[in-house]
């Protein structure tokens, strides 16, 4: 009984885990997305960046919970720098071309880190505590995990309080919606498609680092990442911040337990209940997504 108990105690932790990193990944691109209409798919890409500047400061003797605020700053300037100098120039068009760019964009940016990192696997070096385990209900569970949570829930609050409660916020809520509107309040439109393309990008670089004890940070952990978090915003529909919530978490839980029982076919159940919501919910399990 108690080995069922701990068992089911290491899923749920799993699954919250797994699914906490799928949210801030998912919500960046539906960010970027819901208030600019890019379609971003360098969005792994710098995912995986993220992870590895958390790894090279905290390789350089930064403190980890330092490189959490730090790297994705980092990743923010990057994702700054790309929107003025090739997104910006193509918004104006068709979203089929911001996807062949972005897809272009993506390639370059793995080469990058190709280049700076090589192809060798790296792994972040944790604080001692984080490397210890606490017992929950029977189960041993390792700290840096537990932590983990911890990071996803404060971002997640910090960003509903941001777009909530903030001018600069509520302008960018507004802009998802209402843009003529926004624009004839005289908020410059320009400074919006920025700030989201930016905060979405940073929100990228969080999950990264987070990420980065989970599993070993190598040069395609952003591909498997963005195809993740593609099928969470197809179930949470386009657009839709609450759906992407209750989508992550249901993926995280799906995934969890498909590894758990069926080891090969986990992503294959995957794609098959994305296939189904798709067909049934075509604008997402909420009914909130948006359609070009």
């Amino acid at each position: 009984m108690g080995g069922t108990l701990s068992t089911a105690v290491d899923i749920v932790l799993n699954s919250l885990v797994l699914g906490s990193v799928f949210l801030i990944v998912a919500v960046g691109l539906n960010i970027i997305y819901g208030l600019s209409r890019v379609m971003n798919l360098a969005h792994g890409s710098l995912y995986a960046i993220g992870a590895y500047t958390g790894y090279t400061l905290v390789a350089s003797g930064l403190n980890y919970f330092a490189a959490v605020l730090i790297a994705p700053i980092i990743v923010g300037l990057l994702g700054l720098i790309l929107e003025r100098s090739v997104i910006a120039p193509m918004r104006s068009r068709s979203m089929v071309y911001t996807l062949i760019l972005t897809y272009g964009l993506m390639f370059l940016l793995d080469g990058l880190i190709k280049q700076i990192w090589g192809n060798e696997p790296r792994f972040l070096d944790l604080p001692q505590f984080m490397r210890a385990t606490v017992p929950i209900l029977g189960s041993h569970y390792p700290v840096f995990r537990l932590v983990t949570l911890l990071i996803t829930a404060a971002v997640m609050a910090a960003l509903m309080l941001f777009l909530g409660k903030t001018k600069i916020g509520m302008a960018l809520r507004a802009s998802s919606t209402i843009p003529e509107m926004v624009s004839c309040l005289g908020i410059n439109m320009n400074n919006v498609h920025i700030g989201a393309f930016v905060l979405g990008c940073m929100l990228a670089g969080v999950a990264g680092i987070i990420a980065g004890p989970l599993t070993t940070i190598d040069p395609i952990m952003g591909h498997e990442m963005l195809i993740s978090s593609f099928v969470v915003i197809v179930i949470g529909g386009l657009g839709s911040l609450r759906g992407a919530v209750i989508a992550a978490l249901l993926i995280g839980a799906v995934q969890t337990l498909a590894e758990f029982f069926i080891t090969d076919l986990a992503m294959v159940i995957i794609y098959i209940l994305m296939a189904v919501i798709l067909a049934l919910m075509p604008r997402g399990i909420l009914g909130e997504g948006k359609f070009e």
